[in-house]
């Protein structure tokens, strides 16, 4: 095996829970995503503070690492292990951050955004092994040259 297949191993894995249990981590990381969405919506209202106040800015940084966090803990209560959970995380608060200027148009910007992050972690929810096989895949394609 390749170097940079173990590199690729590495990043953890999925494995299936059995069905109690994952109905209580569905729930859980259904919970989970709905925190993750209000946290965006506030990191989203600070930054109309930043220019007012001191600190807006590190309330904001803040509140992302939580989000994040809150979204690994989630990931991993569905199954997912290793490092690839803080992936799959980072991406998905990364576009939920990205989409609040878009969801502030919205007249109900709250459940306008609490809808789009149900539906992006929708696919985590209902295929998470095709989900970690293409961060896997990209994966592969990014460290092997």
């Amino acid at each position: 095996m390749s170097k940079a297949l173990r590199f690729v191993d590495e990043f953890g894995g999925y494995r299936p829970l059995l069905p109690p249990a994952r109905a209580v981590g569905n729930a859980a990381f259904v919970g989970l995503l709905c925190l993750t969405a209000l946290l965006e919506r506030l990191q989203y209202q600070l930054r109309g503070s930043e220019g007012s106040r001191w600190w807006a800015s590190n309330g904001r940084d803040v509140v992302n690492a939580f989000a994040l966090a809150a979204m690994t803990l989630g990931l991993r209560l569905i199954g997912f292990i290793g490092p690839i959970s803080l992936l799959i995380g980072a991406t998905v608060v990364l576009l939920i951050s990205a989409s609040q200027g878009v969801v502030a148009q919205h007249r109900f910007a709250s459940w306008f955004s609490l809808a789009l992050t149900l539906a992006l972690g929708l696919p985590i929810l209902l295929v998470p092994s095709y989900v970690h096989s293409l961060f896997r895949r990209a994966l592969g394609l990014l460290f092997l040259w």
